[in-house]
């Protein structure tokens, strides 16, 4: 075990303890409330700070604070104390960390399902693990993960404390996050640890954290004191500006101290930095050890594992022996583990690495490589290769394959990165920097990109140059910039296209969602024209291309060549697998919803969604679940369509997709403008802008302002909704989208203009809406244009046959909140030409949809018009509608529940632990007065929300 003292309820004592704590009150308090949160239904904290600054000892507390709650409670709510630490030296060994963490508790593993098991057992190289289905899954891994803790704490809380998240393996670290964003209605408290210097940005935005600063003054002096250092004041304030208040700091400066410094008889030194002053300290004291010392801690410097047996071995194989570092340990410098050895500071590893002659160091590494397998064997070929080295590179390659296997992506990325700098030979080294960067895209790692471009600067084979840049354009897609990722797909194919057509067409047609993404919707229908000529008549390559080539015909407003491509493209069927295809149905569900083929569209995307929660092959799952949010938002499902665009947006951010961040809170925040919630809308723009603005999202500012233009329209504020609106349309024209349905903007501008008193722009814009709408034969827009014609109409007669044909056109199509605003419009025109008889059942009709949907300014126009006749709100039921006392995650429950799916099976969908299905369940039969599973189905199919 690398975990430390405390894996089980009866552990061992820790390395220190509360009373070695000085000060620390309000961070103790904190942990204090983890202890009692995880006892009551879960938490997670991240500690951060540089090193020395005393998060192990916070750990070391609420380690203490559970074994004393171990003696003061009943048996069944004493908690069970987990403990782990990242070591420096093992982060390329995947999963070591979690396997510290787990192994205690493996007897759970077969309480798993089958495919929980299979890949954490994988991941902790328990089994084979080598399926595709396995090394494509890594969520399952997680999952499991966090369900073998849920159980425990289904029996008493878990304390879960781990030190060194820096130092924690890359998957062990994902799995680490992904239970600690998850912990709701569990009985678990985590807590994780991770030095300043090594940047958790990432984790800041997901975990609750708390960044540890220095200690006070009088903190400072009572910490010397308490360690037997006694200084003059003036010293003392000294030394807290040279350290910060760090208490390893004080410990080791004032340890060095003379008498004579100490009373301040003498000056101190006065470094730089913090790091210098370490590093001249205990340069002196390693100069000081005998020869033979030195050496030996060179080699535990270049271990990757302090364990004591490897560790002789590999001295023995120099002739030296574990005696050797006696005069180390003595002085300091080293401490016994658990395990082994491991250095007092973490800044002697690298200092006594960096300080040893080469020879010394190549000489450590290759004794290590001699007594060790595996991955570890492979590592120290490679770190005592001074140049190219085939064997070394090959060894490398096998460790990535393994890790691969594990679903260790970032790890297996690392070693085929690592093994192309080794390899003599360019074209194998250009494709194992291929490998590293497929898989880099598979982890998150930013590093892809850059190694992709390393990988095209090596090698001029076409093929191979057309494999890498098919990969690049899809991490610039997803990571935010569309236009450069379009750019390189069509000169990549134009590279190939007449010596190799297929890798052309698969090309060009992975450049028509990037071409849509940055608002070029010309070239998207150019690019997947030219896919369209080069594909076979039969395969997977021609319906990708008609299916992007329907798409972009229907953005751009060929709505009938559109549906030609995309009925074509479903005759054909898809020669491919839902899971590898998942963007491709996500971009066919969202054309056929733009024809208004709802249904078409919804079952396309809840195939991909259904398949891709299956297999957890979650790359494209955000993006999809935002198309089918937007879906729902038009069918005026949108308590569903909140439930999927939340979701959608945890994936998008713990995936680093921008642009599927940007699309998200786009459909939050046009949710939030028809429900009426300004500033929530408004603060969905911002952060869009703040976060994915600089990144080149040409579409972003399309959809942006056409949410600012509703949320201001339907508060009233008409003059800030035709500045809004109109930047939407100038953008729709210049970016070529001639689809009316694809951001439906044009009517609420013109009605924006019309109620500001604007009537001349409104009839512009109602006339090119209308254009439109005939060109396209969409039913939502010809009733959208004919709504805004009875509002310009000059008579009653005029104005009725207006409504009377929109209304027709009503009944086309699905969408219960536009049919409601014809019919406040159509009773507004009523009242002003002094018919408020004939005003009352259209009033109470868009009343009635109003309330249903939550979309409360509205409800209220509808209402106050209603009133100004004298007329009585209908009553009915509560704002929103019964779906919407759910929560977002609260709905999707639901929803998987009432697909007929048990406890175990939802919760694997949705990535969640059964016990968290239980409690959402609970809460979902409270809030819906429901008593069953089958009430719950009856009411979700009656709200058309199951097919």
């Amino acid at each position: 075990m690398h975990g430390g003292p405390a894996h089980l309820r009866d552990g061992s004592a820790p390395s220190r303890t509360s009373a070695r704590l000085v000060g620390r009150e309000r961070e103790r308090g904190l942990m204090d409330d983890l202890l009692v949160a995880g006892r009551d239904g879960g938490a997670a904290l991240l500690l951060w700070g540089e090193p020395g600054i005393g998060k192990t000892a916070l750990l070391d507390y609420a380690a203490e604070q559970a074994r004393q709650a171990q003696q003061d409670v009943r048996p069944q709510d004493a908690p069970q104390l987990l403990r782990a630490r990242g070591i420096e030296t093992e982060t390329v060994l995947p999963f070591a960390t979690l396997g510290d963490l787990l192994m205690p508790l493996s007897s759970r593993f077969r309480e798993l399902p089958g495919a929980q098991r299979a890949a954490l057992e994988a991941c902790l190289a328990l089994s084979g693990g080598g399926t595709d289905q396995a090394r494509g899954n890594p969520y399952a891994a997680c999952l499991g993960a966090l369900n073998v803790l849920a159980a425990v704490g289904e029996e008493h809380p878990v304390v879960v404390l781990v030190d060194d998240l820096h130092w924690v393996d890359p998957s062990s670290q994902r799995v680490l996050l992904f239970i600690a964003r998850r912990l709701a209605g569990e009985r678990i408290a985590l807590a994780l640890c991770s030095r300043e210097d090594h940047g958790e940005s990432g984790t800041h935005h997901t975990v609750p954290t708390v960044r540890l600063g220095g200690l006070a003054p009088d903190e400072c002096a009572a910490l010397l004191r308490a360690a037997g250092h006694e200084t003059a004041p003036a010293v003392l304030a000294e030394l807290v500006r040279i350290g910060g208040g760090n208490p390893l700091a004080l410990h080791e400066i004032a340890a060095g101290l003379t008498p004579e410094q100490a009373r301040g008889e003498q000056p101190l030194l006065d470094p730089p930095s913090l790091g210098l002053s370490l590093e001249r300290a205990w340069s002196a004291r390693i100069d000081g050890l005998p020869d033979p010392a030195r050496r030996a801690l060179v080699m535990l410097a270049a271990s990757r594992s302090g364990e004591a047996g490897a560790l002789r071995k590999a001295l023995e194989a120099v002739g030296l022996t574990l005696e050797a570092l006696a005069p180390a340990e003595q002085d300091g410098l080293i401490r016994s583990t658990a395990d082994g050895l491991d250095f007092h500071h973490p800044v002697l590893r690298p200092l006594i690495l960096g300080r040893a002659p080469l020879a010394h160091r190549f000489a450590a590494f290759r004794a290590l490589a001699s007594v060790s397998t595996g991955p570890l064997h492979a590592w120290y070929l490679a770190a005592a290769s001074a140049g190219p080295d085939e064997r070394a590179a090959a060894a490398l390659a096998e460790a990535a394959e393994e890790g691969r296997r594990r679903n260790a992506f970032q790890e297996s990325a690392l070693a085929w990165r690592r093994a192309a700098e080794l390899t003599p030979d360019p074209a194998v080294r250009a494709g194992r920097l291929h490998h590293a960067a497929s898989d880099a895209l598979l982890s998150g790692s930013p590093s892809g990109p850059q190694w992709c471009e390393e990988a095209l600067r090596i090698t001029p084979d076409p093929a191979m140059r057309a494999d890498i840049e098919a990969l690049l354009g899809r991490m610039y897609t997803w990571k935010g910039e569309p236009a450069r990722a379009h750019a390189l797909l069509v000169d990549a194919a134009d590279a190939v296209r007449a010596s190799d057509p297929p890798r052309a067409c698969a090309l060009l047609a992975e450049a028509v969602v990037p071409a849509r993404l940055d608002g070029n919707v010309p070239a998207a229908v150019r690019v997947a024209e030219q896919s369209l000529a080069l594909s076979s008549q039969t395969g997977r390559d021609r319906w990708y291309s008609l299916t992007v080539l329907g798409a972009s015909l229907v953005l751009a407003g060929r709505t009938t060549e559109g549906v030609a491509m995309l009925t074509a493209a479903d005759r054909h069927g898809t020669g491919g697998d839902v899971v590898r295809d998942q963007q491709v149905y996500a971009v066919a569900g969202q054309a056929w919803s733009r024809v208004e083929e709802y249904a078409r569209g919804r079952r396309l995307l809840n195939t991909a969604v259904d398949s891709a929660r299956r297999h957890g092959a979650v790359g494209v799952l955000g993006f999809t679940l935002a198309v089918r949010a937007e879906l729902e938002t038009r069918i005026g499902q949108w308590a569903s369509a909140c439930g999927d665009a939340t979701e959608a947006l945890r994936w998008a951010e713990e995936l680093g997709q921008r642009t599927s961040i940007s699309y998200t809170l786009y459909c939050l925040a046009r949710l939030d403008a028809l429900r009426g919630d300004r500033v929530e809308c408004e603060d969905h723009v911002a952060r869009a802008r703040r976060e994915c603005g600089t990144y080149g999202i040409g579409c972003q500012e399309f959809h942006m302002t056409a949410a600012l233009g509703l949320a201001a329209f339907a508060h009233g504020d008409y003059e800030a909704a035709v500045d809004q609106l109109e930047q939407t349309s100038a953008l729709a024209q210049a970016q070529g989208i001639g689809n009316p349905e694809a951001v439906p903007f044009a009517a609420d501008l013109a009605e924006a203009h019309l109620r500001a008193g604007n009537t001349a722009r409104a009839a512009e814009v109602l006339d090119r809406l209308e254009e439109r709408a005939q060109a396209t034969g969409l039913a939502s827009s010809l009733a959208a244009a004919a709504r805004c014609r009875g509002l310009l109409a000059d008579t009653p007669e005029e104005a009725e046959a207006c409504f009377e044909r929109a209304l027709a056109a009503h009944r086309r199509t699905t969408g219960p909140f536009d049919r409601a605003r014809t019919r406040l419009c159509e009773a507004e025109v009523l009242r002003r030409h002094r018919h408020p008889a004939a005003a009352r059942a259209p009033l109470t009709d868009a009343l009635a949809c109003f309330e249903r949907l939550g979309a409360v300014p509205w409800a209220r126009r509808a209402a106050a018009e209603l009133a100004a006749f004298g007329g009585m709100p209908a009553s009915g039921p509560a704002m929103g509608g019964v779906l919407d006392r759910l929560t977002p995650q609260e709905f999707q429950v639901s929803r998987a529940v009432a697909r007929g799916l048990n406890n175990t099976e939802a919760a694997a969908s949705l990535f969640v632990s059964r016990k968290t299905v239980e409690a959402h369940l609970t809460r979902i039969y409270r809030k819906l007065q429901v008593r069953s599973r089958t009430d719950l189905t009856r009411l979700l199919t009656a709200a058309d929300l199951l097919e």
